[in-house]
């Protein structure tokens, strides 16, 4: 009996030395972080789709961002769509970053002066320049389940009374409308965000003012925008 005893204690103290706790501890949690990968890239797309509504049930605060950031590196509009409704439940503040089309820039630095100042001279140039080519958003999302959400605009001091502004989440596509005053008169802007790159949202922007055009918009999913995750 004594022997078996020290024995057992012999090959306990073997196995402490070749792979103490922390390193197991370690093991084991690349695993289960891995497994969540493997999960959101499952070949089944009804099974991925199940695997993340449990990940996101389970509310591990590593294992659901892990989660999220994997659906949207996924061309698969009901997993993204899941990841991008999580994602904007756990917004409270969010920036849309305008731009000029290429068709405005070259107007802009060719020799029609005409032209190019009626751009100029266009509200929504002036508009655009006065925001800083940044729309900022405060949110409201009640729950991931959920394809609407409320926002309010914080560029206008006017509007930061309460949430008048909406968006929509269905598929891979997200929509936000915002009333802004400008020029003495409310006025909605508009974004349509269908395009992926990265963790990037790219679409089109337009508001309903004199010498309108539509304008390329962006939306950084993550503040730390980086490369999409690999399997």
């Amino acid at each position: 009996m004594k022997r078996n005893v020290k024995l057992w204690l012999a090959g306990s103290f073997l196995a402490f030395a070749l792979c103490p706790p922390a390193i197991a501890d370690v093991t084991e949690r690349y695993g289960e972080l891995q497994s969540v990968i493997d999960a959101i890239n499952d070949p089944d797309p009804l099974m991925r789709l199940a695997q993340l509504e449990e990940i996101l049930e389970n509310g591990n605060a590593t294992d659901v961002q892990l989660a999220i950031r994997t659906a949207f590196t996924l061309d698969d509009p009901n997993v993204r769509s899941l990841a991008l409704r999580a994602h904007f439940a756990g917004f409270r503040t969010f920036v849309v970053t305008a731009g000029l089309p290429e068709s405005v820039k070259e107007v802009l630095a060719g020799s029609d002066k005409d032209a190019a100042n009626n751009i100029r001279n266009g509200y929504l140039l002036g508009l655009l320049e006065s925001l800083g080519y940044k729309f900022s958003f405060q949110s409201e999302y009640p729950s991931s389940t959920e394809l609407e959400f409320k926002t309010m605009l914080l560029n206008d001091q006017r509007q930061q009374t309460e949430f008048n502004g909406s968006g929509n989440i269905r598929g891979g596509m997200v929509t936000i409308a915002t009333p802004i005053f400008a020029y003495n008169n409310q006025r909605t802007c508009s974004f349509e965000f269908t395009e992926y790159e990265g963790f990037t949202l790219k679409g089109f922007g337009s508001c309903n003012l004199d010498g309108g055009f539509l304008f390329p918009v962006t939306f950084h999913l993550f503040d730390d925008d980086k490369l999409p995750l690999k399997e």
